[in-house]
Formats: structure tokens, C-alpha cells, sequence
């Protein structure tokens, strides 16, 4: 059986003098050119910068994320929002009038457009939306 590739876009959040060294540290470790890597600011997360990038994994090898970067979450990407699943949800459970235990999630539309240059994460069982903006130097 032919193995496939899987593609698992990150999102980590760097201390800002630790933005070089983490580049470095991902091209050592995983062989990630420098380009593939962006970098975004957001007023919410004073003093880092948040890092995504895509490793790409045989489909029948797992990564433990939290054991090479302690600060970085699994995320998806629609245009130029990135989200979690929980985060996701948590935002459909908001816009959705009705029990939690009733949503189909799955059938839920949403309107990316609302949130191009955003960010969805959940922190302390809480959705956030941070306003992002790529840096290009």
C-alpha cells in the first residue's frame, strides 16, 4: 500500500526576539525553508508573533505537537482566516439559536468573508477572534 501525504498547517505563537531562532529551529528539525514560513502580528497577543506553517507527514505517521512546539496549536485555513475545530464550534454555537446538544454542525454555513484577517481560537473554554496581519519583511 502507497503511503499518502498528509498536510497539517500550525499556528505558533513566538516571542518576538524568538522569531529567528524558531525559523531556524523548524528548517533544522523539519527542513522548512524560511519563505514557508509566515509570520503574523495581532494586537491581542502583545509581544509575540504567530507563526504558521505547514508540515507535511506521511499519512500513517502522527506528531505529537505540544512535544517540538509547546506553544502551537493544529489550524485551518479559509482564505485568510485561520481557525481551530473548537473554535469553529464555539462560533456556531453562538450564532445558532437552540440547544447545544441540537446543531448540526456540519450543515452550519458560515460567512468567511466576516472574518478574513482573523484569527479563531479558543482560550479558557472561550472564543477568541483576533484581528491578524501578515508581516512581510
Amino acid at each position: 500500500m502507497e503511503n499518502t501525504i498528509r498536510i497539517v498547517t500550525l499556528a505558533s505563537f513566538v516571542i518576538e526576539d524568538k522569531v529567528e531562532s524558531f525559523k531556524k529551529y523548524l528548517n533544522k528539525r523539519f527542513q522548512l525553508k524560511k519563505e514557508k514560513i509566515f509570520v503574523y502580528s495581532s494586537a491581542e497577543e502583545k509581544g509575540k508573533k504567530i507563526l504558521t506553517f505547514r508540515l507535511y507527514l506521511k499519512d500513517d505517521k502522527r506528531i505529537n505537537t505540544r512535544s517540538f512546539f509547546p506553544i502551537t496549536i493544529i489550524v485551518h485555513k479559509k482564505g485568510d482566516c485561520f481557525y481551530t475545530i473548537n473554535a469553529l464550534n464555539k462560533l456556531i454555537e453562538q450564532r445558532v439559536d437552540g440547544e447545544i446538544g441540537n446543531i448540526n454542525y456540519k450543515d452550519y454555513k458560515i460567512d468567511w468573508d466576516e472574518y478574513q484577517g482573523k484569527m479563531l481560537i479558543v482560550k479558557d473554554n472561550e472564543l477568541i477572534i483576533m484581528n491578524i496581519k501578515r508581516n512581510f519583511s
